[in-house]
């Protein structure tokens, strides 16, 4: 079956040019069908540290042959044999996941009918591409130990927010994670913070260079850069300091070299998904996910 694979990656190459090669981890299981192949494994995370996503994951990794729907869907059956045989039935911490290519819809509606949803897109900006211009009635400047307090904040409140939606989780110690995460992010990462009548109201959170390379592997451009997070104050939206935040980090994301940018936003957020595509931004993964793993 390895013309299956090959025949796979030149299909995807054909579709969008920033597909990258993938190799599935040593510790996965093949399954075999007719056009198809499949690789899936488990993940798990600990409660205490597993706030974006379920604590019991199985994420598959589909090489279709042609990308008819019934490759894809006799991959699913399958699948869902051993999961099946794995999970307990209505345990809301387990999902299991596809991360499907953005441009390959023959098939996508295989996942419908299995009972996934789309989650959260991986959206990719090519350096250099246009956003709209914003008019700053406030202060863009990068974080400092001084802002943490404010930004653990206002991490707290986009990770709630989040969580309305499934993919992200709420836990009982997510503050004291996110901390950990933002005094990390300002002192290795680049963050900047906007200010308006000298109080913090938004974020912005970003990866370059080796901080970056773990999602390397996401996309053909190297190296890359990856935005984690964008937050700012209700009260303060619909006044342009989101694009002001956004536009100033490519700035500075674009002047590092880094060909393209990633992110993840998730598709049900009424405010994400409009908001990125006028940034420079374009669909490369769907997430999609079922969750729980067995009804």
């Amino acid at each position: 079956m390895e013309d299956v694979v090959q025949s796979h990656y030149e299909r995807l190459a054909a579709l969008d040019p920033l597909f990258p090669v993938t190799t599935p981890p040593s510790d996965t299981t093949r399954i075999d069908v007719p056009g198809a192949v499949g690789f899936f494994g488990a993940e798990h995370s600990s409660p205490e540290v597993a706030l974006w996503a379920a604590t019991h994951r199985n994420v598959l990794r589909a090489r279709l042959r042609t990308g008819a729907p019934e490759e894809l869907g006799a991959l699913l059956d399958e699948w869902d044999k051993h999961l099946a045989a794995s999970y307990v039935a209505g345990d809301r911490d387990s999902a299991a996941i596809v991360n499907w290519p953005s441009r390959d819809s023959l098939a996508v509606r295989e996942l419908v009918f299995h009972g996934f949803a789309p989650a959260s897109v991986i959206a990719v900006r090519p350096a250099g591409r246009p956003i709209p211009a914003a008019s700053v009635a406030h202060e863009i400047r990068p974080a400092t130990e001084a802002d943490l307090p404010v930004l653990i904040e206002l991490s707290v409140l986009l990770h709630s927010h989040d969580a309305r939606y499934g993919l992200v989780t709420e836990r009982p110690n997510a503050r004291e994670v996110l901390a950990g995460e933002t005094r990390e992010a300002v002192a290795e990462g680049l963050v900047l913070v906007a200010e308006r009548d000298g109080s913090v109201v938004g974020f912005v959170e970003a990866d370059t260079g080796e901080r970056a390379d773990w999602a390397q592997g996401m996309v053909t451009a190297t190296p890359t850069a990856y935005l984690n997070k964008l937050f700012v104050l209700p009260e303060a939206r619909s006044g342009g300091i989101a694009s002001a935040l956004v536009a100033e980090v490519h700035t500075r994301i674009d002047a590092a070299g880094a060909p393209v940018t990633l992110m993840e936003h998730i598709l049900a957020n009424e405010f994400s998904t409009p908001f990125w595509y006028r940034q420079g931004y374009r669909p490369l993964w769907t997430v999609w996910q079922r969750r729980p793993v067995i009804r």
